[in-house]
């Protein structure tokens, strides 16, 4: 005779196992796929980021106008690359034709010399110091010296008039008055102190 309940009981265990057998591969499955995503992810890189740092460069040079024995509009361009204070000096001599200097100034012959020190120039010690800080390709306002010549004919020396110029990082403020003996008050030289 056919047991419909004994059949239908060994197949009810089977059932169960199959469903929680697909449950349990489809947990993996999903575990699998999680970790796989996340290995992925964090295997796959990037190009390198590449970071140039420059140094900062502080230099400087002298401009100036020289016509009809005249030397005037005498200037100093920050040609570095961080803002900068400025201070120059100057040194007349007669040269001759070798350029060799003349000891004492020669007959017949005369120059005369202005300083041009206003309210953005501290002359102190032979040196004149720009008093803000000169920002990169820019220049000094005004003219630090003009210079007039006068020769006889035919002459045998030329006036050089030659203009001496130093800059230093405007930041932090301490380099600048370590070095140069100057203080500063709120992005201004403000008095010169020594050195």
């Amino acid at each position: 005779m056919y047991q419909r309940e004994h059949f239908h009981d060994k197949r009810k265990p089977n059932i169960r196992l199959n469903r929680t057998a697909v449950l349990i591969m489809a947990v993996l499955l999903l575990l699998g796929s999680a970790v796989g995503s996340t290995v992925a992810f964090l295997i796959d890189k990037t190009e390198p980021v590449k970071n140039s740092f420059e140094y900062a460069k502080v230099s400087c040079e002298v401009t100036e106008n020289f016509t009809h024995n005249k030397k005037d509009n005498v200037r100093v361009k920050n040609t570095g690359t961080t803002d900068a204070y400025i201070r120059a000096t100057y040194v007349v001599n007669w040269v001759d034709a070798e350029k060799n200097i003349v000891a004492s100034e020669p007959a017949e012959y005369s120059y005369s010399l202005t300083e041009n020190s206003g309210s953005k120039w501290i002359a102190k010690d032979g040196y004149f110091y720009y008093t803000l800080p000169v920002a990169p390709g820019a220049s000094t306002e005004g003219s630090l010296l003009t210079c007039t010549v006068k020769y006889p004919n035919n002459p045998e020396y030329t006036l050089s008039v030659e203009i001496l110029a130093e800059a230093i990082q405007s930041t932090p403020d301490n380099a600048v008055q370590e070095a140069w003996g100057v203080s500063i008050s709120q992005g201004s030289v403000t008095a010169y102190s020594g050195n």
